[in-house]
């Protein structure tokens, strides 16, 4: 195992920070919250970043505590009937994830959205089209509070995460990258440090992972 303790509280300790600042701008613990279109796309951007490095610590924190023992799911023959009382998922095999109602530890890209065709009118295309859409506040303060849960008692979800990425080393997926998409700079010092220092230390917590590319 190794020593990245100090890391990683410092890590958690910038996120609860985040998001302690995220509720004094928005007030998101309120039960009435009000918010500007401008104030939640920023809050919005935020908790996407907050979610985007929660999830690595985890990966972290599962690579550094050691990965239980691979193992494969048993293959099912085709045509095969489910037990008596068990119903046939619908949507086949799942994406490994956590589960529905909790913190998604590998998200879905989500499907493809066509582009309004009003955001081409020559007048007007902008309030036809997204700018008069409501505000969603309400997924918005649940997706808060369920960071905020998270970030104080990480533990299960660590436990979820070291099963996952067992399952994906089993299955012979490469090694987890874990780059910086946008330049840190646009973060806080602390996020910015954190988001440029992850990838290095997953990395060396994954080193034993065998990955041809």
């Amino acid at each position: 195992m190794q020593d990245t303790s100090s890391f990683v509280t410092a890590g958690f300790r910038a996120l609860r920070d985040e998001m302690a600042d995220l509720d004094f701008r928005a007030g998101l613990s309120r039960k009435e919250v009000k918010l500007s279109r401008r104030l939640y796309t920023h809050v919005r951007a935020r908790l996407k970043w907050v979610e985007t490095l929660a999830r690595r610590l985890l990966v972290l924190m599962a690579a550094a505590a050691g990965l239980p023992k691979p193992t494969r799911m048993p293959v099912i023959p085709e045509g095969a009937q489910p037990l008596s009382g068990t119903a046939p998922d619908p949507a086949g095999a799942a994406h490994p994830r956590s589960g529905a109602r909790g913190f998604a530890l590998m998200p879905s890209m989500g499907a493809f959205r066509p582009l309004d065709p009003s955001v081409f009118a020559p007048d007007g295309g902008e309030r036809a089209g997204r700018a008069r859409r409501p505000l969603a506040i309400a997924p918005l303060v649940h997706r808060w509070r369920t960071l905020c849960d998270l970030l104080e008692h990480p533990e299960a979800a660590v436990r979820r995460m070291a099963r996952l990425l067992a399952r994906l080393r089993a299955d012979g997926a490469p090694r987890p990258l874990c780059l910086v998409e946008v330049p840190a700079r646009r973060l806080p010092a602390e996020l910015g440090l954190l988001a440029i220092s992850l990838p290095g230390a997953i990395a060396k917590a994954l080193s034993a992972w065998y990955d041809t590319g």
